[in-house]
């Protein structure tokens, strides 16, 4: 056992030194660009501001004579702090272009603690408005289009992956074909509790049968969440309950916990201990975020490994 122990650590300790250095000699080669995408359906919260586009970090790496994969990366309630990039080099240096939406500047807001923040709902608009925008675009493979996010990104990816749609937009729309999805799915830390114990706020428009959710995907859904996830009742359980409590995603999901991790251990200058109204279902609760360079570098190259499994060509 001992023996299976150091060798496990010394394959991480060389895949990790392989990025690095993949990361560190592909980012000069890799293009960027700020682009507009249009969003689709229409804003939930009268409070939020109304918006045609909202703006990314297209990131491209060197061209290819075939259309190339592509991730959408979904900041969390921060804004877009430098985690994204942190995975978008990696994904850049595997060959796959990456688009980091901001959900917020565009509608004149900080963070999500803003009044006039845009909420889960609100922020499917910009979800499919990019599935649609880069599908459109022939440097890309339509079929072969991915979607991360962290914390409230990360539910929106797993929204994704159940088929809820953006408020107000009819199957038949005249721009979102139902046949248009993401290829994959890969959610941080991303609250399953939030998503599953809100009946009023959430689970009343996200449940089966409900205008906005089309029917599960098919495709994976992968969640990587710490023991310690303060946003959680049951950091161990909640994700996997997901399962259960909507059985359409069940053959498709999948599940890592990180022993002790806490909500973004990838941040590495997290605020301090604080109560957010968020928490536990948005009941609120104190939540402690803790950086853990160990456990970042290893879900970023989980990460790569999902997309380049997940986005092959077939």
């Amino acid at each position: 056992m001992p023996q299976r122990k150091t060798t496990h650590h010394w394959h991480l300790l060389f895949g990790a030194c392989w990025l690095w250095l993949a990361c560190a000699g592909a980012q000069s080669q890799v293009s960027s660009s700020r682009v507009e995408i249009p969003v689709l359906g229409e804003k939930c919260n009268e409070r939020v501001q109304q918006v045609t586009h909202v703006t990314g970090r297209l990131q491209l790496p060197p061209a290819t004579s075939e259309p190339m994969p592509v991730v959408v990366i979904l900041h969390s309630n921060a804004g877009v702090i430098g985690v994204g990039g942190f995975y978008a080099q990696a994904l850049n240096a595997a060959g796959m272009a990456t688009l980091e939406v901001d959900s917020f500047t565009p509608r004149q807001v900080k963070n999500g603690n803003d009044r006039v923040a845009p909420v889960l709902c609100d922020r499917l608009q910009d979800v499919w408005g990019s599935l649609l925008f880069l599908s459109k675009d022939s440097r890309f493979d339509h079929a072969r289009i991915g979607v991360t996010g962290f914390s409230s990104g990360g539910a929106l990816t797993i929204m994704a992956g159940m088929g809820v749609r953006p408020a107000k937009l009819p199957r038949q729309n005249g721009a979102l074909p139902p046949e248009l999805v993401y290829a994959a799915h890969f959610a941080l830390y991303p609250g399953c509790a939030n998503i599953l114990d809100d009946p009023v706020r959430i689970r009343s428009w996200i449940n089966p049968g409900r205008p906005q959710n089309w029917g599960a995907t098919g495709k994976r859904i992968h969640i990587v969440t710490g023991t310690n996830e303060d946003f959680d009742f049951d950091p161990r359980n909640d994700c996997w309950r997901m399962g259960r409590e909507f059985p359409e995603i069940a053959p498709h999901l999948s599940v890592r916990l990180i022993e002790g991790a806490t909500h973004a251990f990838d941040w590495p200058n997290p605020p301090p201990p604080a109560f957010s109204p968020f928490a536990k279902a948005q009941t609120g609760g104190m939540v402690t975020m803790r950086y853990s360079a160990k456990d970042a570098q290893e879900t970023r190259q989980e990460m790569v490994t999902f997309f380049k499994d997940q986005l092959k060509k077939n």
